[in-house]
């Protein structure tokens, strides 16, 4: 069991909220737990920012509209929705359900509830609705869900079948994943006498000290140098242990 499954299993009517303190978050780790308890993440990476994260905090808690809600289709096949389990409605964060459906478009969607006066129920018909090419985006979106899902849960080792799914997602909706790229092909060579060398550089979390990296200035130590050094200790080593030897002279 791994530990976002872990939190999706073990949600019962809780949402999880996950924040991160300081200024080495792993950022994955906690919006991984937010989204997996269908809360929201929060990092505060100062003294400054902590203010801010409870006053958000406070407002998305003290505003449930509707919770342990549940959602079904009545008169029409829907199947592949996202998400599985329907988070918490709040004030600050609408909740979005994709789907697919199958046939002809009609019967209603029964959407239930818990308010804070008592049970809600409403029913919402879908046979008026008619497709929209504004809308097409909506695919992009629901295969985003549906591969991030197969990502992040459950993942290991990724077995053949997970890979071969999300591989296909990606080519078939035109998205990037870890299978999947984009590719572009130039066909006129601008630069003919090759790229030039640049500098990258790379950052270290806020208080961590150049000495992390062994070299904190200037080039680095020539290979010559390096292997000179290395000749030089193994010297002293050898003079030592032949000192120690019986029947040895200094």
């Amino acid at each position: 069991m791994y530990f976002f499954d872990y939190v999706a299993d073990h949600l019962d009517e809780a949402n999880v909220f996950a924040f991160g303190i300081g200024t080495s978050v792993n950022r994955y780790l906690i919006e991984g737990v937010a989204r997996a308890g269908q809360g929201e993440p929060f990092v505060v990476t100062g003294s400054e920012g902590a203010a801010d994260a409870a006053v958000t905090f406070r407002h998305y808690i003290e505003s449930p509209v509707l919770t342990a809600i549940d959602i079904r289709f009545a008169g029409f096949e829907v199947y592949d929705v996202e998400p599985k389990k329907i988070p918490d409605l709040f004030a600050n964060r609408p909740v979005v359900v994709f789907g697919k459906w199958r046939g002809a478009v009609g019967g209603t969607v029964e959407l239930s509830g818990r308010t804070g006066r008592g049970p809600y129920r409403a029913s919402i018909a879908v046979g008026p609705a008619r497709p929209d090419d504004n809308h097409r985006a909506l695919r992009q979106l629901w295969a985003r869900s549906r591969i991030a899902n197969l990502a992040d849960f459950g993942v290991g080792v990724p077995d053949d079948d997970r890979v071969e799914r999300i591989t296909s997602l990606g080519l078939t909706y035109g998205l990037l994943t870890r299978y999947t790229s984009f590719v572009a092909v130039h066909e006129i060579v601008r630069n003919v006498e090759g790229g030039d060398q640049v500098d990258q550089p790379n950052p270290l979390p806020l208080g961590v000290s150049d000495n992390a990296v062994g070299v904190t200035s200037g080039a680095e130590p020539e290979f010559v140098w390096v292997v000179a050094a290395l000749l030089a200790a193994i010297t002293v080593s050898l003079r030592r242990t032949a000192r120690g030897r019986p029947g040895a002279t200094a």
